[in-house]
């Protein structure tokens, strides 16, 4: 790419430039991602984090599960074979459960305790 400075007509960087740039980002990403954590390991560096940050923080890995979860579900396969009456019945049954579940006192869920240690966990 040639810097001879703005010429009419070109609006910056070239179409898709960006994209290219986000879309290897991401494949590096994955790439580290799916290393092994150690030769012939059959766990990889993306698991050992995700284990490493359930065992020390639970709460920080629901967030991160929840924000990675689709906001909404698609139906659009399970509920093609229904007759109307049934997906009328299906979104009564929905609403109803919504409902019980706004109006339930929130609930708690234990993680057992584990002595948290500053020394890093032996790796086999």
């Amino acid at each position: 790419m040639s810097r001879k400075g703005f010429q009419p007509g070109h609006t910056g960087r070239p179409r898709g430039t960006r994209n290219r740039l986000a879309g290897r980002v991401f494949e590096d990403i994955f790439a580290h991602w799916c290393e092994p954590v150690a030769p012939g390991s059959s766990m990889c560096k993306g698991q050992e984090a995700l284990q490493s940050l359930y065992t020390r923080s639970p709460g920080e890995y629901t967030r991160l599960v929840a924000s990675v979860l689709p906001k909404e579900f698609v139906f659009e396969n399970a509920v093609a074979e229904l007759e109307d009456d049934q997906i009328d019945e299906l979104i009564l049954k929905l609403r109803q459960r919504a409902l019980e579940a706004r109006a339930a006192p929130p609930t708690l869920l234990a993680s057992p305790a584990k002595e948290i240690s500053n020394e890093p966990e032996p790796r086999h």
